[in-house]
């Protein structure tokens, strides 16, 4: 089974410096010219769109419900992992929001502007957990 890489060519979509979600266009449904037909990717697909409305809405809970359906259908979701990871930003889950924006770098590799969102991810949540973490003076 071809991997698919979901995504739009570089330099379209929003950027996410202020924390905001990529935009949907970043989330192509699968190219059928490409021989991307098949009702698995086509499914999962619509799950990670379903998922990111969620996300949007603030509906985190049924957005991971969403998602995480989404990538157990098509575990090449690279979009799908990188929502999985937003999702568990806003949960303050960090460990698994790391382990998910691991799992989107790697999907999400070949295409420029997913690549970019993905290590802006991976930054925020570095942050957030320095930002977490309590400073013993030394002695």
């Amino acid at each position: 089974m071809p991997i698919l890489f979901w995504g739009c060519t570089a330099g379209r979509g929003p950027s996410t410096g202020d924390g905001s979600l990529p935009a949907p266009e970043l989330i192509a449904p699968p190219d059928k010219s490409q021989g991307y037909q098949d009702s698995r990717t086509i499914a999962s697909h619509n799950l990670t769109s379903q998922g990111y409305e969620l996300l949007e809405r603030g509906d985190i809970d049924g957005a991971l419900r969403l998602l995480e359906r989404a990538v157990g259908i098509n575990p090449s979701d690279g979009p799908g992992y990188y929502y999985l990871a937003e999702a568990w930003i806003a949960k303050d889950n960090l460990d698994l929001a790391s382990r998910f924006n691991s799992l989107a770098s790697i999907y999400l590799r070949k295409d420029r502007t997913w690549t970019r969102q993905a290590k802006d991810q991976k930054r925020r949540i570095d942050a957030k957990r320095n930002d977490g973490q309590s400073v013993t003076p030394s002695q």
